[in-house]
């Protein structure tokens, strides 16, 4: 694998901080128009990526170390 991905909404903070805890970074955020749209839409949606490269250079900081801010 390569790389993983995910989406959330830009306005949920606490998923945002989850993907940040993981290891994620912010790739780019979009604006997709839904079929419901819903409180937050207007925000667009952040995509969150963490690359191979990334995720073994947190690996090799050992567990509990921190990512790289």
């Amino acid at each position: 694998m390569h790389c993983v991905v995910a989406d959330t909404m830009a306005v949920n903070r606490a998923s945002r901080r989850v993907l940040d805890k993981a290891g994620l970074t912010l790739a780019r955020t979009c604006h997709q128009p839904g079929p419901d749209p819903i409180e937050g839409d207007e925000f667009g949606d952040g995509e969150y990526a963490l690359h191979r490269a990334g995720w073994e250079q947190q690996d090799q900081a050992g567990p509990g170390a921190c990512p790289p801010a």
